[in-house]
């Protein structure tokens, strides 16, 4: 029963951050994918309301086990598992449980390598830069014809069957 209030409360993670995002927020309080800067204040304040969903037992603190349904269906799909790879970073002290002082510790460290510049705020600019490169494209096979000895009947090509078979 708690996992399933568990799912049901990550999904609304997911539906209040599209909600959030489809909103034209003030200067400097964009979310990462809107688009628009964004400063370590509203960083943080993102990773208090992420880490207050996440603690489902309210014990100021983030388990392995409150992270799980991060992996599952339809989280799963939604990037879950890069989000759980990185809140499991946050864990500073490694005891496997994450605070809410570790988190927004991990908030300060990223906005402070995203934030290129120094200004404060984290552009849109400044977030692509960050982005891994997509992957190339695979290059493009060819067809090349076999050189493999024609079949000999399991034989090594040069070698005759015994008795001239």
């Amino acid at each position: 029963m708690i996992r399933i209030a568990f799912a049901s409360s990550a999904a609304l993670v997911v539906l209040a951050a599209a909600a959030a995002a489809a909103q034209t927020p003030p200067p400097g309080q964009a979310s990462p994918g809107t688009g628009g800067p964004m400063t370590l204040e509203a960083m943080q304040a993102r990773q208090d309301q992420m880490f207050t969903r996440l603690d489902a037992n309210a014990d100021d603190m983030i388990t392995g086990g409150e992270l799980a349904p991060l992996t599952q269906p339809p989280m799963s799909q939604m990037g879950g598992p890069r989000i759980r790879s990185m809140i499991t970073r946050a864990d500073a002290d490694r005891n496997a449980r994450i605070s809410r002082d570790e988190m927004r510790s991990a908030a300060a460290a990223l906005f402070a390598s995203l934030d290129a510049d120094r200004d404060g705020l984290v552009s849109p600019a400044e977030r692509a830069a960050m982005m891994p490169a997509p992957p190339a494209p695979a290059p493009a096979r060819m067809s090349v014809p076999s050189t493999a000895p024609a079949d000999t009947g399991g034989m090594p090509s040069g070698m005759e069957p015994p008795n001239g078979g």
